[in-house]
Parts: structure tokens; C-alpha cells; sequence
């Protein structure tokens, strides 16, 4: 079966994040990386983004500035999406609403994670889901467009942990939380998990 078929997700998805690459690494940095994805990712009579297409984007990243830099660009793009998603979706998810404001921060970040997983699980026919325990919010996803058919020995999903580290500091009012990926479908887990300190950092 056809990748694109299989693994379709909206085109939104592959222009919010080279929108934000576009951000970090200008125009000229974008033409380069079209060409070395080939496929190119956002024709304007594309609606559907393969997975392969989403994932390979990481690795010409690492190819074009190393691995240490392309890993930066990747989580600075992800911050820099976060925003755009703001603007496309804000709306859509409740986060501009005054009874969605007035919500106590740990309650507010909670919605909001929530409300951002279901939109991106719309977005790319997978399921994100949300958990919780006594120190975290948990997001988890267990066919992960950012990684897939990917390997490496640490987690790879930094476009995530960077739109994650965005999402919350602004819905937070300015606080940041430590965010990690605790596991990786890249290295062997089950599932890509993202752990959102609930306890903010100093």
C-alpha cells in the first residue's frame, strides 16, 4: 500500500512545521531541504502529508547542520509552530474563550493539552492521547508521524517537545515547565511519551 494512503495526514500538519523550519532557517535553508526531501511536501494541490514525508524532514535536518544542530532546529521550529497553531486552531479548541482563561493554571494546562492532542489527532489520523500522574501531564502517541520508520539511540521527537515547550509556557502565562521525552517508538518503546512537569521551573 501507498504511504500516503496509509498514512495520510492533513497538509496543515507538513506546513505548520515548515513554516516554523522556515523561521529558524529562512528560505533559502527551506529550497534546500524541499529538495532533498524530493517528495515536496506542500504543493498547493496537496491535501495529505505522508508520515515518511513528516519524519524525513528530522533527518535532512541532521544531515544539512550535523546532528547536534539539526536536533536544535527541529525544537526551535517546534516553538516557532506553536504559534501558527494558535492562530489556525486557537479558536477552534476553546483557548481564547474568557471561561477557558479564567481557568486556574494547573487546570488551564491540563484543557489545553487536551484540546491541542485532539487537534493534531484530527490532523494526523492517529490518535494523541493525554494522561496523568502526580508529577506529569502525559502526552502519548503510539504511531508517531515526527519518528516513523526512524531508529536512533535517543529519543528523536524534538519538533514535539519544542511545540509542547511553547504550547504550555503561553497557555501557562510565561511559566515554563521541564518537558522531556521519556520514550521513543525510534529507540524500540511502544509508544513516543511526553512527560510536562506539572511542578513549573523556577
Amino acid at each position: 500500500m501507498d504511504i500516503l494512503q496509509e498514512f495520510p495526514c492533513a497538509s496543515q500538519i507538513g506546513k505548520i512545521m515548515l513554516d516554523g523550519i522556515r523561521d529558524i532557517v529562512g528560505q533559502g535553508g527551506i529550497n534546500t531541504i524541499s529538495k532533498m526531501v524530493e517528495a515536496h511536501p506542500l504543493p498547493a494541490n496537496r491535501e495529505k502529508i505522508s508520515f515518511g514525508e513528516i519524519s524525513t524532514l528530522q533527518g535532512v535536518l541532521e544531515a544539512l547542520y550535523g546532528r547536534q544542530g539539526g536536533r536544535g532546529i527541529a525544537l526551535r521550529a517546534g516553538r516557532a509552530s506553536s504559534s501558527m497553531i494558535f492562530r489556525k486552531f486557537g479558536q477552534r479548541m476553546g483557548l481564547n474563550n474568557l471561561d477557558y482563561r479564567l481557568l486556574p493554571t494547573p487546570t488551564r494546562i491540563k484543557t489545553g493539552l487536551a484540546a491541542l492532542a485532539n487537534t493534531v489527532s484530527t490532523l494526523c489520523c492517529v490518535p494523541f492521547l493525554t494522561a496523568e500522574d502526580g508529577e506529569a501531564w502525559i502526552w502519548q502517541v503510539h504511531t508517531c508521524p515526527v519518528c516513523w520508520q526512524r531508529q536512533s539511540e535517543k529519543p528523536a521527537c524534538y519538533f514535539i517537545v519544542g511545540l509542547l515547550q511553547e504550547f504550555v509556557t503561553t497557555i501557562s502565562g510565561g511559566k515554563i515547565h521541564n518537558i522531556v521525552e521519556s520514550e521513543c517508538l525510534a529507540t524500540g518503546a511502544e509508544a513516543c511519551t511526553f512527560r510536562i512537569e506539572k511542578q513549573a521551573m523556577e
